[in-house]
């Protein structure tokens, strides 16, 4: 019987994070674990099917953002500024199923959520930067300002998603 395991506040966040570090260190080659631990995380998830919902939907609004931003030069993928890796996609399928479980905290804070959004956010990408994962096509404070207005509108959405996902597909 299928217990939630995936579900556990704490086995969400090492999950994510485990993910995160295998993209940003290892890009493409990391599809496989990656997968493999994406799909672990729906075969010990209570709900899989609507889990399934919230991080399709999330994802792809998620990973349009960045494909947006790396059209308009923001983001630049191994030297290549048309180009946009699978393992961003990963990842962002990864973060999305953070939404009701690590993050379900802030799905009740939304204004908490929108400064989180800001400042993690763009913390995120900014180690990724320094990691080697992304380059930025203008400097890292304008990156940083940017990524900062995005996030403190996308994570909110996000959470609003994942939370009203059930209302959404019921019509």
């Amino acid at each position: 019987m299928n217990q939630g395991l995936s579900q556990n506040i704490w086995i969400n966040v090492i999950g994510f994070q485990v993910t995160w570090w295998l993209s940003i260190m290892y890009g493409n080659s990391a599809i496989v674990p990656v997968v493999f631990l994406l799909a672990l995380h729906l075969v010990f998830h209570k709900a899989a099917v609507e889990e399934i919902a919230v991080i399709t939907a999330c994802a792809c609004i998620g990973f349009t953002v960045d494909i947006m931003l790396t059209m308009q030069g923001v983001f630049i993928f191994e030297n290549n500024p048309a180009h946009v890796p699978c393992w961003l996609f990963l990842l962002w399928l990864c973060f999305s199923a953070t939404l009701r479980q690590s993050l379900r905290f802030f799905s009740h804070h939304l204004a908490l959520a929108s400064i989180a959004g800001a400042i993690a956010g763009s913390l995120t990408y900014l180690a990724a930067a320094r990691l080697g994962a992304v380059s930025f096509g203008f400097s890292t404070f304008s990156t940083f300002s940017l990524l900062a207005l995005v996030w403190a509108i996308l994570f909110p959405l996000l959470l609003l998603i994942s939370t009203n996902i059930r209302k959404m597909y019921a019509y």
